[in-house]
C-alpha cells in the first residue's frame, strides 16, 4: 500500500474542544486551538474589541 493512498485524517472529523474562553465578562466565547487571540498577561480575549472593553476603553468623538 502506498503511504499516500490512505491520506491524512480529516480535521473536521476530530473532536473540537475549547482550550479556554474569552476573559471579557460580557462575552465568554469559547477559544479553540489554532484560533487567533489577543493576550494580556495570562488573560485570553477572542477579539481586540473584547480586550479593549475589559480594560475600560471606550469609543468617543472629540
Amino acid at each position: 500500500m502506498d503511504r499516500f493512498e490512505q491520506g491524512l485524517p480529516d480535521p473536521q472529523e476530530l473532536p473540537v474542544d475549547p482550550v479556554g474562553e474569552c476573559e471579557y465578562d460580557e462575552c465568554l466565547s469559547p477559544i479553540y486551538a489554532g484560533q487567533k487571540i489577543w493576550k494580556r498577561g495570562n488573560e485570553w480575549y477572542c477579539s481586540c474589541k473584547c480586550m479593549a472593553r475589559a480594560m475600560g476603553a471606550v469609543t468617543m468623538t472629540v
